[in-house]
């Protein structure tokens, strides 16, 4: 009860700094400008949105199912599409995208996959993901220093302050990742912490098997190169499918003059400046950035509908489904419990 209260209060909050955000940025004349232009849109280019989104939680479902059967624990594609969606969700309701992964791995644990091999597939899946925005963002400084530079200063200093926290990231999940004698000093250091207390429903106690273990298969995932060019290459695709979604949305408007690339940064270095900011899901600075930066690439006229299309696909349609599709795996897993025990 005490985490539905939790999650409904967050949930709440984003709805506010939502309602807050759009009153101070638009007006009934811009609402009735964007009822006008969104009737000129064609229905194919919304299919072609609801596709990539569709695309992003296929390629994460893809990215935890190959990692897990590499790891000798293997799950169906669709687990790990909920698995995908639960993250997402929950790093969107989440102050700094906090949540997600402690979510991923509560869920993994109730499905009776070892810890140890969920938090290999979350941990690289995060330096992964921080990687690639470390490239982004060196694509952003190489050929879109001008709509960094070029706008308020809050927002240099929300781009650059991201692309540090990246390489924080980046830098410390690969000393979790490779670095066993750091992980052998946290882990004593957490097990003694938690020490005789439950941790997703398991009594914490230390075991220097564990740190075997996890040697044995980070060694194993360091063996096979292959694996990780190819999962790393899944999630480059995944995060560019979900970024993609403002060219459809720029095209969908008739608009012309920048191409896919350019178009490509500038997401980018919105989604640098606003993924490490205390507001779930990067609510209120996103869209003020996105309303900034699409007057100087839409026309005047449908700068304001580009700026809600674009996060309404990218973000705010992704994060609904998502949310319905935890108390759906909820029920679906209580009607199969339920069925076990009567056909005990």
């Amino acid at each position: 009860m005490k985490k539905a209260y939790k999650y409904l209060l967050t949930g709440s909050l984003l709805i506010l700094i939502l309602f807050l955000t759009f009153r101070s940025i638009y007006d009934k004349s811009s609402f009735g400008m964007m009822a006008e232009n969104i009737k000129k849109i064609k229905l194919y280019y919304v299919f072609i949105c609801m596709g990539l989104i569709f695309l992003y939680f296929l390629l994460h479902g893809i990215y935890i199912k190959v990692i897990l059967k590499a790891l000798n624990y293997d799950i169906t594609l669709r687990k790990g599409m909920f698995y995908a969606a639960a993250e997402f969700y929950f790093s969107g309701i989440t102050p700094s995208a906090t949540g997600g992964q402690p979510v991923q791995l509560y869920y993994m644990t109730k499905d009776n996959i070892p810890i140890r091999k969920s938090y290999i597939t979350l941990l690289l899946n995060t330096v992964y993901f921080k990687l690639i925005m470390l490239l982004f963002g060196i694509l952003v400084l190489a050929f879109g220093r001008s709509y960094v530079f070029g706008g308020a200063a809050i927002y240099r200093i929300c781009f650059f302050f991201g692309f540090a926290v990246d390489v924080v990231f980046v830098s410390l999940g690969a000393l979790l990742l490779f670095k066993v004698s750091f992980v052998e000093y946290m882990y004593k250091k957490f097990a003694g912490f938690l020490k005789g207390r439950k941790f997703f429903g398991k009594t914490i106690s230390e075991d220097p098997r564990v740190i075997e273990k996890y040697k044995d298969e980070i060694e194993f995932i360091k063996s096979h190169k292959k694996l990780v060019v190819i999962t790393f290459f899944v999630t480059l695709l995944q995060r560019t499918a979900l970024f993609s979604i403002i060219y459809v949305i720029y095209a969908a408007l008739g608009c012309s003059g920048f191409g896919f690339i350019e178009i490509l940064v500038i997401q980018l270095s919105v989604q640098l400046a606003i993924e490490s900011l205390p507001t779930p899901g990067g609510t209120g600075v996103s869209e003020s950035m996105l309303h900034s930066i699409f007057r100087m690439i839409f026309s005047v006229e449908t700068a304001d509908i580009g700026m809600l299309l674009t996060r309404t696909f990218s973000f705010y349609v992704p994060l609904i489904l998502c949310g319905l599709s935890v108390p759906v795996h909820y029920l679906a897993e209580k009607a199969s419990r339920r069925r076990r025990r009567r056909s005990k």
